[in-house]
């Protein structure tokens, strides 16, 4: 079976390929427009998945990215149940699990993330949170009635924990740094994160990594590098993801930790372009191509690419990072990057009290900004990062907020 397109094709009904979808739409593409989307069911809000919908009834479900009567209204064709096999450059084709070759005029890649699998000694896949049928088992795990250990100590660890621990669940958290998040929020503001998850009843084991898990008769014997062993009735398992590029291999298009990119979303090969947590763009700072899997990033720089498609133009995506974490009621949000080696500010509020702004840097570079219950804060040093702001700039900001 195959389908016949010069059109646009967008392999993934992600955050990212929706927004693809919307701007090329939204400056006047009226050419034929596809939407692969592998699972059967509607795109979804995944970072909600470890937010509100863990913490949330039973009976609530991933709401829609877009309704039915969205996709109609701007004719755009979305394949329920299609994945995308592979790229064939050459004759313009896009092959799929049905068996199609889909033709394309440009092709935007937004099959973002795979959580990054943890198996057991014995070849036994540990849960994950990245899917619907992940939500439904991690649902089962909160109603159980026991305790559930988590290994990983990045957001999604630290969501999960707290989402759990609303619903009453003992929870245990792994984590190999010696304070959760620490890289990117500085320890000032990792220990507080800390404490509140301690405050809340989280239970960790800090400071060393997971390096095996075991099956025993009453559930898992969790190694970590130091020697100590972790015995845990019920595991899930939060230690990243992997950019979702395997239907990539062999096409001729650069792949490097993700989908290599220019500013601007095009790919090596004429026509194809990238967006979302799978595009890889150099950055001349760490010396090496960087992926940003945030929900914001994905849905502007999708845009972005949707527009430069529609205009024929290659118009750089240079929005500040923003990313934001809902934990115990508070909501934290991250502006620009904290890199290593950064000073780190208080310049507005008390970081023991959960009501702060707290500024990153080295020298005079403002790096970024880490709000809590400031939000009014967020334009201010969004526009600051934007405009590459000196650190001075930021307290002198703080001074006469």
């Amino acid at each position: 079976m195959g389908r016949i397109n010069d059109g646009v094709v967008i392999v993934g009904a992600s955050a990212a390929g929706l927004s693809a979808a919307d701007g090329l739409r939204e400056v006047g593409y009226t050419g034929p427009l596809t939407v692969l989307d592998e699972e059967a069911e509607p795109g979804y809000d995944r970072p909600m998945l470890s937010k509100s919908l863990l913490a949330a009834e039973e009976h609530s479900a991933p709401a829609p990215l877009r309704t039915e009567e969205h996709l109609a209204a701007r004719g755009i064709d979305l394949l329920a149940g299609h994945g995308a096999m592979g790229l064939d450059i050459d004759r313009r084709l896009v092959v799929t699990n049905w068996g199609e070759a889909i033709g394309w005029r440009h092709v935007v890649v937004a099959t973002g993330v795979t959580a990054r699998p943890m198996v057991t000694a014995g070849g036994t896949a540990l849960p994950t949170l990245r899917t619907r049928a992940d939500l439904a088992a991690a649902r089962r795990l909160a109603t159980s009635g026991r305790p559930v250990t988590l290994i990983g100590g990045g957001f999604i660890g630290l969501e999960v924990a707290s989402a759990l621990r609303s619903r009453g669940v003992e929870v245990t958290l792994l984590c190999a740094t010696g304070l959760p998040l620490a890289g990117a929020l500085g320890d000032e503001v990792a220990g507080w994160l800390h404490g509140l998850h301690l405050a809340n009843g989280v239970r960790f084991e800090l400071g060393a990594a997971t390096v095996s898990v075991k099956e025993t008769a009453r559930g898992h014997d969790v190694r970590l590098a130091d020697g100590r062993v972790h015995r845990a009735t019920s595991v899930l398992a939060g230690i990243g993801a992997e950019p979702a590029t395997d239907w990539l291999i062999g096409s001729g298009v650069e792949l490097d930790h993700g989908v290599v990119t220019d500013a601007a979303g095009r790919t090596n090969v004429e026509g194809v372009w990238a967006a979302g947590d799978i595009a890889a763009r150099r950055d001349p700072l760490h010396g090496r191509h960087r992926r940003f899997e945030h929900w914001t990033h994905a849905v502007e720089q999708g845009r972005r690419v949707g527009l430069n498609i529609a205009r024929g133009e290659a118009t750089a995506y240079d929005a500040v990072p923003y990313v934001w974490t809902e934990q115990f009621g508070l909501t934290l949000h991250l502006l620009g990057e904290r890199r290593p080696g950064d000073t780190d500010i208080v310049v507005e509020g008390s970081v023991s009290t959960g009501d702060f702004v707290v500024v990153h840097g080295a020298g005079d570079e403002l790096h970024g900004a880490t709000v809590c219950g400031r939000v009014r804060a967020l334009r201010t040093y969004r526009k600051l990062l934007r405009a590459g702001a000196s650190l001075n700039d930021a307290l002198g900001a703080a001074a006469s907020a």
